[in-house]
């Protein structure tokens, strides 16, 4: 009987025995199957990744010149420090050295290294690196095989400030970007275009990059080359801009604000534009220092804003070309038609005070637009009354965007009674349409727009496709045709001929006199700027226009 339980015993100790090796076979059946079944592809990775490295290599960007050939935009190479971690490494050491041997403040490179990101993806930790930096870490290269020296183009403007806010400026792609279908295929780090033809033509710019394959060791050092592909630049693209007039019209401001523009009057090229003070993009190319951001966001004369497209100002006195053309397509005057001006006018109860206070007499349009007489204009703007003359303005382009090839172009403004009764819920006052009728009041337009209207004067009639941009990648690119407003041949050379006096007759332009050359033009004044400040010209040559 005790022989009997003393086998019972042994052999419930026996299957447990069993049971436990079924388990434990069980188990690592379990862990075989996870391994080679469902986290294959991981674990292979993390395997081809302890030997096989790729590295990308940045593409250059494509070259952006003027007209002629002259570089605005190229390449240039430099180095750059990067580190790539493995799942395993640790950061904290990493980062006490490198803060060590860069001079750069730990806690920065301990939270570029800490973003999210996959196994061996490469982290730029100081782009900017000097040859004492290269030097010291290739001398490190065993001790710290995840930090290592790559050569990248970095983007330079050799015209420095000049056209800056036409070309544009570059920095790494921001996490807002990332999140939009533009960049849905650009890895953290990238260099894209952030403003001007930079970002507007970045995808035309940005070329592809190439990459090696590299063997290495269970230390990371590169034993051997596996695969080579070469990275392809981005296409060129060349501006209609003249450097040599742009450098001119550039020195003419000097320090002063302002903005200047420039048109081939038949086709809309943008010879020129100037918005001052401008910005040095080369401060950009390898990421900025904040100081110097905060600087230029700071500043009360705004840098970084491109006046030429971007600021709205009243036309004043230039608004008077429109009123002019509105007049005589209306056969409400003609050439000859004269105006008494004693230096005010009295209209809806209300006195208007003229630009000379002594008055100009009798004039008619020629002397009118010459000597900017406001009566004139006070009396003939009346007469054509607020949607006659809203239509001529968008006739010109005005109130609208131009289409101009660079981003964030404002509209300006043409008011009328519709849209202030949509913005103030009011009606619209006659009084009103006397303050538009020279220019002020809420009328608001860019420099760009008035370029483009006295491009009108100059072509014969015709509303032109302003752009900064001829060809991308070699290809030329096309735009909208100049487009006939209609005007008569009389009513376009009544114009000219007062623009024509304004300059050479002792008008209000005279200042743009230029002997052995045919100037016309007109001189606006807003009361926007101080009275030191007033003269605003835009000329155009009166025979055979070639610059608006």
């Amino acid at each position: 009987m005790k022989i009997y339980e003393d086998l019972r015993s042994a052999q419930r100790r026996l299957d447990g025995l069993q049971n436990g090796l079924l388990v434990l076979v069980a188990l690592l059946l379990l862990q075989f199957w996870l391994l080679q079944g469902v986290n294959s592809k991981r674990y292979r990775d993390l395997a081809e990744n302890n030997r096989i490295r790729t590295l990308s290599i940045a593409a250059p960007r494509g070259t952006l010149t003027d007209r002629n050939g002259h570089i605005l935009a190229e390449n240039k190479p430099a180095f750059k420090i990067v580190v790539t971690m493995g799942p395993s490494g640790s950061i904290e050491n990493i980062s006490r050295a490198l803060a060590s041997l860069l001079k750069i403040d730990e806690g920065e490179i301990r939270q570029k290294l800490s973003k999210p990101r996959a196994p061996y993806q490469p982290v730029t930790i100081k782009p900017k690196a000097t040859f004492e930096d290269v030097a010291a870490v290739e001398a490190r290269h065993l001790e710290m095989p995840e930090v290592s020296v790559e050569v990248v183009p970095v983007r330079s403007y050799p015209q420095a400030q000049s056209a800056s806010h036409v070309v544009g400026r570059v920095g790494e792609v921001t996490d807002r970007q990332l999140k939009q279908p533009a960049f849905a295929d650009f890895e953290p780090g990238r260099v894209v275009g952030q403003s001007g033809l930079e970002a507007l033509y970045n995808e035309d710019l940005t070329g592809t990059d190439g990459l090696r394959r590299v063997v290495v060791n269970s230390r990371g050092v590169e034993v051997a080359l596996s695969e080579d592909q070469p990275a392809r630049a981005g296409g060129a693209v060349e501006l209609t801009l003249s450097a040599e007039l742009q450098a001119a019209m550039e020195e003419a401001f000097k320090s002063r604000a302002g903005s200047a523009v420039a048109l081939d009057p038949y086709t809309g090229e943008v010879l020129g534009l100037v918005s001052s003070p401008g910005f040095d993009p080369n401060s950009f190319s390898s990421g900025i220092e904040r100081s110097l951001w905060e600087s230029l966001t700071r500043d009360p004369e705004t840098p970084l804003f491109n006046r030429a497209v971007q600021g709205q100002y009243a036309p004043g006195s230039l608004f008077k070309v429109v009123v002019a053309a509105a007049g005589l397509e209306e056969g409400l005057i003609t050439p000859d038609t004269t105006v008494f001006c004693p230096g005010y006018a009295s209209i809806y109860g209300h006195v208007f005070k003229c630009n000379r206070p002594a008055g100009h007499g009798v004039v008619s349009l020629g002397r009118a637009l010459g000597e900017s007489c406001n009566v004139f204009f006070y009396l003939l703007g009346a007469r054509l009354e607020i949607q006659r003359l809203a239509s001529y303005a968008r006739k010109f382009g005005l109130g609208g965007v131009s289409g101009v090839d660079l981003p964030n172009e404002a509209p300006g403004l043409i008011p009328d009674p519709a849209w202030k009764e949509r913005l103030f819920k009011a009606p619209w006052y006659p009084g009103e349409t006397i303050s538009v009728s020279i220019g002020q009041g809420q009328v608001l337009a860019t420099p760009l727009q008035m370029a483009r209207m006295m491009a009108v004067i100059a072509n014969g009639g015709r509303l032109v496709q302003p752009h900064v941009v001829r060809l991308v990648a070699g290809k030329p690119v096309s735009y909208g045709q100049p487009r006939s407003l209609g005007f008569r041949p009389s009513t376009l050379a009544a114009i000219r001929n007062g623009l024509f006096m304004a300059v050479n007759s002792g008008g209000s332009a005279q200042r743009a006199h230029i002997a052995d050359l045919v100037v016309a033009g007109k001189t606006g004044s807003a009361q926007v700027v101080s009275s030191s400040r007033l003269k605003k010209d835009i000329d155009t040559p009166l025979d055979d226009p070639r610059i608006a």
